[in-house]
């Protein structure tokens, strides 16, 4: 393998791997979601046990001061296992592949093979792999953090 100083070098080497471990990561976001996805923030935030002042102006300076405290990382004792979770979506889903298609080129390099097709099917295979694994991974921490209701409900069923 050549020696790696640049990005250019970089993106010489690692070009076809990462390029093919795209399209098995955008198959597998398409099979995942079926849609694009936009990044989402997931923000588990209360204010139930804050004491506000009657004055409005006031008691809004005090709520935008205690959410920012929240998002900073400081918590009381109300919202001390409430987290903030953040998803990159789509944009994610790229990152994935292009890290596994890294790891499949260099894993086949390991193995001392360098045959473009190799590349190609270990490629896909892991940008579409490790992108359902991950993307499942991810769903199921989303589905503990989230309630239910906003997860999507059917409203037609009765309760």
């Amino acid at each position: 393998m050549a020696d790696i100083n640049t990005l250019t070098g970089f993106f010489e080497v690692f070009r076809l791997p990462i390029i093919m471990s795209l399209i098995g990561g955008l198959i597998g976001h398409f099979v995942k979601n079926g849609i694009v996805e936009l990044p989402k923030i997931v923000i588990e935030y209360d204010e139930e046990h804050i004491v506000l002042s009657r004055n409005r102006l006031l008691s809004w300076l005090q709520r935008i001061y205690h959410f920012i405290i929240f998002i900073l990382g400081y918590r009381q004792k109300s919202n001390e296992t409430k987290r903030v979770f953040f998803d990159l979506g789509f944009l994610g889903d790229l990152l994935i592949a292009i890290g596994t298609g890294i790891v499949a080129k260099t894993a086949l390099g390991l193995a001392e093979t360098d045959n473009d097709f190799a590349v190609i099917s270990s490629s896909l295979l892991a940008g579409f792999a490790g992108l359902s694994y991950l993307k499942g991974k991810a769903n199921e921490e989303l589905s503990k953090t989230v309630p239910e209701e906003v997860i999507g409900s059917d409203d037609s069923t009765p309760q």
